[in-house]
């Protein structure tokens, strides 16, 4: 085939050219892919040591310190507060129970009668 008179095209030649820049595209994608789950696999190992190298500073063991603290202040605080909150129940038991005991007086006076 040519194209006009002067150009001889080689259409075996150009369908040869399009299988090979198929083959390389493919190998190219491939290669992209392997490199991009490689830096995926750095990064992630990345972080990890980085995640490590904080916990182990003192910074961060003195913050975890702190709110430990910080949290056990507030524990004590709330059983304080739930301590003075039982009291009251003591008292609405010893009501209870005398309310119980009357109960008990008026069923055994009515069964006497």
């Amino acid at each position: 085939m040519t194209i006009g008179n002067s150009i001889p095209i080689d259409v075996s030649l150009l369908e040869d050219m399009e299988q090979s820049a198929l083959q390389l595209s493919s190998q190219l994608e491939a290669l992209l892919s392997g490199i991009q789950a490689n830096l995926q696999r750095a990064a992630a190992a990345t972080l990890g040591s980085v995640k490590v190298y904080e916990s182990t500073l003192v910074d961060g063991v003195c913050e975890q310190v702190k709110a430990c603290v910080e949290q056990t202040t507030d524990l004590i605080s709330r059983c304080d507060e739930m301590d003075k909150d039982m009291a009251s129940v003591v008292a609405v038991a010893a009501q209870v129970r005398a309310i119980k005991q009357a109960v008990d007086i008026l069923g055994s006076s009515l069964n006497k009668k």
